[in-house]
C-alpha cells in the first residue's frame, strides 16, 4: 500500500524560527546577550558567620539557547572586479544590517520588532 505524504505548510510568522535584523552588532548584543556572573567574591563578617558573595567578573552569553549569529550578509552585484594578479571575482555589496536567526518553540514577542521574513534566507536551520 502506498501512503501518500501530505505537505505542510507552516504560516512564518507562527513558527519559532526567528530570522532577525538588527541596525549593527552593537544593537545585537545589547538585545541578544547578557552578563551572566562567573566568579564571586566570598566575605564572611568575623562578628555575625554571615557570608556575602559579590560578583566581581562577569562573562557576555546569549540570552537564547539556538542562537546563529549570521553578521553582514553580502550578495553579489552581477558586476565583475578584477584583482592585482589579474583574476577575476564577483563584486559583492553588504546588504543593510546585522543579521541573527534564533530558534525557539514559538515566537519570542520581545524579538518581533526586529524579525523580517527573507524570501531567499541565507541560512536556515535544519
Amino acid at each position: 500500500m502506498s501512503e501518500m505524504l501530505e505537505e505542510v505548510i507552516v504560516d512564518p510568522a507562527l513558527s519559532g524560527d526567528m530570522f532577525l535584523r538588527f541596525t549593527d552588532e552593537a544593537e545585537m548584543l545589547s538585545v541578544l546577550f547578557h552578563d551572566v556572573a562567573v566568579e564571586w567574591e566570598t566575605v564572611t563578617d568575623e562578628e555575625t558567620g554571615e557570608v556575602t558573595k559579590t560578583p566581581i567578573a562577569f562573562e557576555s552569553r546569549p540570552r537564547f539557547a539556538n542562537t546563529d549569529i549570521i553578521g553582514v550578509i553580502y550578495r553579489p552585484t552581477g558586476n565583475t572586479l578584477t584583482d592585482d594578479e589579474g583574476n577575476e571575482y564577483p563584486e559583492q555589496e553588504a546588504l543593510d544590517g546585522f543579521h541573527v536567526n534564533i530558534r525557539a518553540e514559538a515566537p519570542i514577542a520581545e524579538l518581533e520588532t526586529y524579525r523580517v521574513y527573507p524570501n531567499q534566507p541565507v541560512r536556515i536551520w535544519l
